[in-house]
């Protein structure tokens, strides 16, 4: 099962700076390697979001209890 959203997907792979993250991004058989700036946005209960900024559809902290095929 792929990720519950249409379109791209991507994978943190690891930390070039603070604020630069190393992504792999994808959509089908088409992958790329990106850098991102993380997402800066904090959670209610003092989380930061693990994506990167302007991703989709959502924060980190809001798909902590999505089942996972």
């Amino acid at each position: 099962m792929d990720a519950a959203h249409d379109g791209p997907h991507a994978d943190h792979l690891g930390e070039i700076d603070r604020d630069t993250q190393l992504w792999v991004q994808w959509d089908g058989d088409e992958y790329r390697f990106v850098r991102l700036a993380p997402c800066e946005a904090p959670a209610e209960d003092g989380d930061a979001c693990t994506l990167f900024g302007g991703h989709e559809p959502g924060h980190s902290w809001e798909m902590r209890d999505l089942p996972h095929g």
